[in-house]
């Protein structure tokens, strides 16, 4: 249990079945892009307050790019608006400069059910990204 979980029970809920999974699928993407150091973090956020959203996800940090390139490219699982209703949202997208949008679940019912069925290919479009090494 970490620092983030002492709040929302979806958050709770978040951090208990996300985190797991995400460890789990460090290996093969070192395996698939062993240029990129890949790692698991979680944060929260918000503008009112520091716990009004959480992010949970896995983050490819590249070596040797050019200083013009991106050189981070991560799966992104967010819950925002704690407050009022829930929203959650999954993307895997590459950082600045380029800030492409590989991959994003449809989570129209913002469900756990609807994520868990879209994390298969959102991790699969993750590694396919980092062993590209590029947008």
């Amino acid at each position: 249990m970490t620092v983030l979980s002492h709040t929302h029970p979806l958050v709770i809920q978040l951090e208990n079945d996300l985190l797991p999974l995400f460890r789990a699928a460090l290996p093969d993407i070192a395996h698939t892009a062993p240029q990129a150091l890949a790692s698991v973090f979680a944060f929260s956020g918000g503008n009112a307050s520091a716990f009004q959203d959480y992010h949970f996800g896995i983050s490819c940090l590249l070596e040797q790019v050019s200083p013009d390139s991106a050189d981070e490219v991560a799966l992104l699982v967010s819950v925002t608006g704690l407050e009022q209703a829930a929203q959650l949202s999954a993307q895997v997208a590459w950082g600045p400069p380029s800030s492409k949008i590989e991959a994003q679940a449809h989570l129209p019912a913002a469900t756990m059910a609807a994520l868990h069925a879209a994390l298969p290919e959102l991790i699969t479009a993750l590694q396919q990204a980092a062993q590209r090494g590029q947008p």
